[in-house]
């Protein structure tokens, strides 16, 4: 079971209109938690996005909810949220292709910690790679 006691309210969207309106607007949202047992009502919809978007739902108790965000009021429905807007492969290789160079991406997949995600990110840099590519689950995302 992935550890969210490291997040912070700024990675977490809280109650149902907050989530309806992400999904609406197409904030990129990495998965659901949502109370057991409290898959009825506005739920539904919000539940039936997700699953058009592939975004993983997963349910835990409310009391576990209730700890993660707080004196929050979360409706039976949390969202955790990259904490960083990420780019496309498209982006970097303009990146490259505006300095005239061939691309230099860094792929670093199955990373788990990261504190090593960070070290690759930070040698990416000084070695000159235009971008490193994680991929978008299943896998340790940025952290503060």
């Amino acid at each position: 079971m992935e550890n969210y006691s490291s997040k912070n309210q700024e990675e977490m969207l809280i109650g149902r209109n907050a989530i309806r309106e992400a999904l609406r607007s197409g904030r990129e949202i990495d998965s659901i938690l949502i109370a057991a047992g409290s898959r009825r009502g506005s739920l539904n919809d919000i539940l039936k996005k997700a699953k058009e978007l592939k975004i993983p739902v997963k349910e835990t108790d409310s009391r576990r909810l209730d700890i993660l965000c707080g004196k929050a009021s979360h409706q039976g429905i949390i969202a955790m949220v990259a904490a960083h807007e990420y780019s496309t492969v498209d982006d970097i290789l303009y990146i490259a292709s505006q300095k005239n160079e061939p691309p230099f991406i860094v792929i670093a997949d199955g990373i788990s910690d990261p504190h090593n995600l960070g070290a690759i990110i930070r040698t990416a840099e000084c070695a000159g790679a235009h971008g490193v590519i994680i991929p978008k689950r299943r896998s340790v995302h940025i952290t503060p």
